[in-house]
Order: C-alpha cells, then structure tokens, then sequence
C-alpha cells in the first residue's frame, strides 16, 4: 500500500515538472500577440497565450492583462497580481523583460507577496529601449516562471 502510494505522488510529481516546463518553453518562443486593453484595464481584444499562470501557482495567483496595451513608450503600465492564499509565494515576485541587447532587466518588483491581497507591477517600456511586441515575465524569487505575456509598445 504505501509502495502504491509513493510511485502516485512520484508519478504526479513528474506530470506537474512536466507541465512547468511545457510551460516555460512557450513562455520563451516568439511572441505572436497580445491582449489589447485600454485604459482602465478592459479587455478590448484577447490573446489566450498572455497572462496564463503556471502550473507552480496555478489556482494561488491570479494576473490580469497589463493595461493599457498597446502604450506608447514613454507610458506607463499596469500589470495586476492578486495572491489568493498566504504563502501561496515564498518571497516577492519580479517583472523583467530582455532589453534591446538581450540583457534581462528587472522592471519592477513587489518585494513581499506571502500575505493574500492585490499588488500591481508597474514599468515604463522606455527603460527596454524596444518598440513593437515585447515579451515581460513574472518569476519569484527562485526563479520559478509564473506568469507571461506580451505589450505592444509605439515610439
């Protein structure tokens, strides 16, 4: 009995590295498009590959799509992240994004995210030096990918 049960939590345990890592890979192909929202945050138009949560938090963190989307580069956007249970996140999480010379660059961060509530990332696309569709990442503080999408930024 206890043998059956250690080969279904190791077999379970595979699936879910599995899934993260089918996860990641996607996050790390070419952006195609993105979720188009104004400014208060509606969704005009959906992209279902932004803002999909992991399999690590999926069900403890919620992300809504950055907004507004597209923005000019001298804007400023919003990126909302509610965590639903405490110590759903070990640490904070990091916004970051590759800039113009590949280099990964920290946007934002919210330093502490273990108690439940609402947080909100928030970055000027100026600071990437980029135009067009970027790809931004959310990661915690072991690196772990959690969330991923794609802004549309113009001169």
């Amino acid at each position: 009995m206890r043998y059956a049960l250690t080969m279904i939590l190791v077999l379970c345990a595979c699936d879910s590295v599995e899934d993260q890592q089918a996860f990641e890979d996607q996050a790390f192909a070419e952006p195609s498009g993105f979720t188009q929202t104004d400014e208060s945050g509606a969704i005009e138009a959906m992209d279902d590959d932004d803002w999909r949560v992991s399999p690590a938090y999926v069900g403890r963190i919620i992300i809504d799509p950055a907004f507004p989307n597209p923005v000019s580069s001298g804007g400023l956007i919003s990126i909302p992240v509610r965590v639903r249970f405490s110590d759903s996140v070990q640490g904070g999480l990091q916004l970051t994004a590759y800039d113009l010379d590949g280099i990964p660059r920290r946007l934002d961060s919210i330093l502490n995210a273990n108690d439940p509530g609402s947080y909100v990332f928030r970055f000027m696309p100026r600071t990437l030096q980029l135009q067009g569709l970027v790809r931004v990442f959310i990661i915690d503080t072991q690196g772990r990918l959690v969330s991923y999408g794609d802004v549309q930024t113009s001169g």
